[in-house]
């Protein structure tokens, strides 16, 4: 695999209110809204649901407090296929490559699509047949955008972050002080319903919207002073998050009772707004809850393709040469976003959204217990390395990061099974890949390269977006006649 030479051209410039931004600005998204009635359904009961999304919280900070020190000593591009690389080799490495690459990234980006779908067809009522069509039709927009280049792909991350802020505070302020229902927390019963899931199921669930936590240790090198730094960014990051989380919750609670809150699923928000502010002050809301969810297809294509793409050019990655090529015009990945499209849709038509959200919490989980792990080894492996910041509480805090890890994989195996089997066996198909293109490492690497398309790329994505949409149109059409 190949090695990276970045250290002396980092620069030491992200202080604490960078790191804060970071933390809260990758985490705080489509969770907070879509993930409630999901984590309540799971639990049956106010009280407990509430309780997972404080364990989940707690779980994400020692994994970020565990992770950090890994992004202190190796301070190189890739992050996570890094520090595995180090302390693993570089088998383990590729399997956490190809499991971004097949199953974490389109589960993702399918589950966000899902629950954007979702709201879109609530606010318009349109008839669920036609989801398919406004699945094509976001990430067709989310594709052309990030074809004609990053820095446009950039703006509209910009505005999409801004704009999330509104709903968010929005429903949690005016839904704790306008709320009329009653809410049983903190006593014997939180007007349950009955389940019979394992509580690290509604764990699993808050962890999907708690996800982004890790990129702040991606760029620990780049960190000011990281060793006190990281700890408060991290601490204080994902403290306001919990307690945003929190009020969204009892927010949501004082509106509606247990059973239809779980019934609404992911139209609970929206339908919320809609209580508080009127119809057309609840739709306003639900606008921006859906450029919210835009916010977060569009950063995690935009980030993702480029890991789909790094992993193609080391040459282990089953089309290297299509998808390590970069369009002339825009200098992006464009043919590993089309990829990385393509697979989202497919998994998000297959698949509802919360079971995609599990499927890739469950296997990106399952590498941080491996990172977590890790860094106990690196201490011994690695002793001399600098370590300008040390995990605090060690080796309490790495250690309740690994039974979180694993409390939560047990959650997964034992209640969805077959998912779990799935995740595995799908990343364990890395290994045969792996040993081909080592058995074959002495052959020159046919990899992409910087190439002018006679038709552009993002025209063909547009006119393919339209094309789509409008067969999936004309099946609803059908259908619903």
């Amino acid at each position: 695999m190949a090695e990276h030479n970045l250290e002396n051209s980092l620069k030491k410039d992200l202080g604490l209110v960078s790191a804060l931004s970071l933390v809260v600005g990758m985490v705080l998204g489509a969770g907070a809204f879509m993930k409630p009635p999901a984590v309540l359904e799971v639990t049956g009961d106010y009280n407990y649901a509430l309780l997972a999304w404080i364990i989940g919280g707690a779980i994400s900070i020692c994994g970020g407090l565990t992770l950090c020190e890994l992004g202190v000593m190796f301070p190189k591009t890739g992050g996570m296929l890094v520090y595995l690389e180090k302390i693993y080799g570089a088998k383990v490495a590729h399997l956490y490559g190809w499991m971004i690459t097949v199953i974490f990234s389109p589960s993702l980006v399918g589950a966000l699509v899902g629950y954007f779908s979702s709201v879109f067809c609530s606010l318009f009522n349109i008839n669920d047949v036609y989801r398919m069509a406004v699945s094509a039709g976001v990430l067709g927009f989310i594709a052309f955008i990030n074809a004609i280049g990053v820095r446009q792909a950039g703006y509209l991350q910009t505005i999409a972050t801004v704009c999330k802020l509104i709903p968010i505070l929005l429903l949690a302020i005016f839904g704790l002080c306008e709320g009329n229902g009653q809410v049983a927390l903190f006593t014997a019963s939180g007007q349950g319903i009955e389940t019979c899931a394992p509580f690290a199921v509604a764990i699993l669930a808050t962890l999907f919207a708690y996800d982004g936590w890790a990129q702040v240790a991606s760029v620990a090198g780049e960190i000011n002073n990281p060793s006190k730094v990281l700890p408060k960014a991290i601490i204080f990051g994902i403290v306001f998050l919990v307690a945003v989380y929190a009020c969204i919750n009892i927010a949501l609670f004082k509106i509606f009772p247990v059973q239809e809150m779980v019934s609404l699923g992911h139209k609970a928000s929206s339908v919320a707004s809609q209580r508080m502010f009127g119809h057309f002050g609840g739709n306003l809301v639900a606008v921006g809850i859906m450029v919210s969810i835009l916010g977060g297809i569009n950063g995690y294509i935009m980030t993702l393709s480029r890991t789909i793409f790094s992993m193609a050019e080391r040459g282990t990655l089953i089309g290297a040469r299509y998808l390590s090529t970069i369009d002339d015009d825009s200098r992006s990945p464009v043919n590993a976003i089309i990829v990385l499209v393509v697979f989202s849709f497919l998994y998000s038509t297959f698949l509802d959204a919360d079971r995609l959200s599990e499927i890739s919490m469950f296997s990106i989980w399952v590498f941080y217990l491996l990172t977590f792990i890790g860094v106990m080894i690196a201490r011994k492996k690695y002793p001399d390395v600098p370590r300008p910041y040390k995990i605090i509480g060690y080796p309490i805090i790495p250690i309740i990061a690994m039974l979180g890890a694993i409390y939560v994989i047990y959650g997964m195996l034992v209640y969805q099974t077959i998912n779990g089997i799935i995740s595995i066996v799908l990343t364990l198909i890395g290994l045969p890949v792996y040993y081909y293109y080592c058995k074959n490492k002495n052959r020159e690497l046919s990899l992409g390269k910087i190439k002018k398309y006679k038709i552009k790329r993002m025209v063909t994505i547009a006119v393919s977006t339209i094309i789509i949409i409008s067969l999936f149109v004309a099946c609803g059409f059908f259908i619903s006649n």
